[in-house]
C-alpha cells in the first residue's frame, strides 16, 4: 500500500483531474469533489512555489479556480468524521447538484444547506435562479432578525413602561398615604386651634384679664397726653423762634439789603423744604 502511495505523482494526479474534466461537459458535483481532492493531494506533493506553475501547465487552472474546487471538496466531500446522517445527506447532494450550483450554495451555512436544498426543485434550477433563491432567503433571514430585534426592543420598552407604571403607582400610593397623614394633622391642628380659642375666651372672662385691658387703655391715654404736650411746647418754641428771626431780618434789611436778600432766599428754601417733607408716617 505504501508503495502505491509513493508512486502517485503530481503528473498522475493531473491526468486523473483532466479525465474528470473531459468526462462531462457539465461537471457534476461528484466529479468536482474528486477534482478538489486530487488538487489538495497534488498541492501537498509539490515543492513550495510550484503550485501555480503546475496548475497552469498540467490542468489549465488558475489558483482561484483550484481553490474553489478544493473548497467544494472540503464542504461536500465525505470524511471519516461524518456521522451516518451526514454521509447520507452528502451522498444525496452529490447526485443532484452541479459544480456551479454547489459553488453558489457555499453562501448558505453548512448546517442549513441540506434543508435549504430540500425546499427547492434544485435539479431544474439554473445558477441564476439559485442565486436569486439564496438572495431571497438571505433577505428573509435579515427581515426575520430585524423583526426579532424589533420585538425584543418593543418587549424591553414594554417592560420599561411596566416598571415605570409600577413606580408611578407606588409614588401615587405614597402620596395618598402622605395626604392622609396631612389631613389627619390638619384635623388635629384645627382641634388644637378651637381648643385654644375656647381657652382664650375663658381667659377674657377672668377679672385679671379685664384689669390688664384697663391698664393698657390708661397707659395709651397717658402716652397720647404726654406726646400732645411735647408737640405743643415745640410748636410754641418754633413760633417764638420764627418771630425772633423775622425781627432780626427786618433789622438787617435796614442795614444791608444784599445780605438781607441772601438770608431771605435761604429762609424761603428752608420753609419750602419743610413743607415738602412728610411729617410722621
Amino acid at each position: 500500500m505504501n508503495d502505491l502511495v509513493k508512486e502517485r505523482t503530481p503528473q498522475i494526479i493531473a491526468a486523473e483531474i483532466n479525465n474528470y474534466k473531459e468526462s462531462s461537459g457539465r461537471i457534476q458535483l461528484s466529479c468536482a469533489v474528486e477534482i478538489g481532492r486530487r488538487l489538495m493531494e497534488a498541492k501537498a506533493l509539490l515543492p513550495h512555489g510550484e503550485w501555480g506553475k503546475w496548475l497552469q501547465e498540467y490542468v489549465s487552472y488558475s489558483q482561484l479556480t483550484a481553490e474553489r474546487y478544493i473548497k467544494v471538496a472540503r464542504e461536500y466531500g465525505q470524511t471519516r468524521g461524518d456521522s451516518p446522517g451526514e454521509e447520507k445527506a452528502k451522498s444525496s447532494t452529490l447526485k443532484i447538484l452541479s459544480y456551479s450550483q454547489a459553488l453558489t450554495l457555499l453562501d448558505v451555512p453548512e448546517e442549513e444547506r441540506v434543508e435549504f436544498i430540500a425546499e427547492l426543485d434544485i435539479e431544474n434550477m439554473s445558477v441564476r435562479q439559485l442565486q436569486r433563491a439564496i438572495k431571497e432567503r438571505e433577505q428573509a433571514r435579515r427581515e426575520k432578525e430585524e423583526t426579532e430585534q424589533e420585538n425584543k426592543e418593543l418587549q424591553k420598552a414594554l417592560e420599561g413602561e411596566k416598571a415605570e407604571n409600577s413606580e408611578l403607582k407606588k409614588e401615587r400610593d405614597d402620596l395618598k398615604a402622605k395626604a392622609g397623614e396631612l389631613e389627619k394633622e390638619k384635623q388635629n391642628l384645627e382641634q388644637d386651634v378651637e381648643k385654644r380659642k375656647a381657652e382664650n375666651s375663658k381667659l377674657k372672662e377672668k377679672p385679671l384679664f379685664k384689669s390688664n385691658q384697663k391698664l393698657r387703655a390708661d397707659l395709651t391715654a397717658a402716652q397720647i397726653k404726654n406726646a400732645t404736650h411735647k408737640v405743643a411746647f415745640k410748636f410754641e418754641a418754633l413760633e417764638r423762634a420764627f418771630k425772633e428771626l423775622t425781627y432780626e431780618l427786618n433789622l438787617l434789611l435796614m442795614i444791608d439789603k444784599d445780605v438781607y436778600g441772601e438770608y431771605r432766599k435761604t429762609l424761603r428754601k428752608f420753609l419750602l423744604k419743610c413743607l415738602e417733607e412728610k411729617v410722621g408716617n
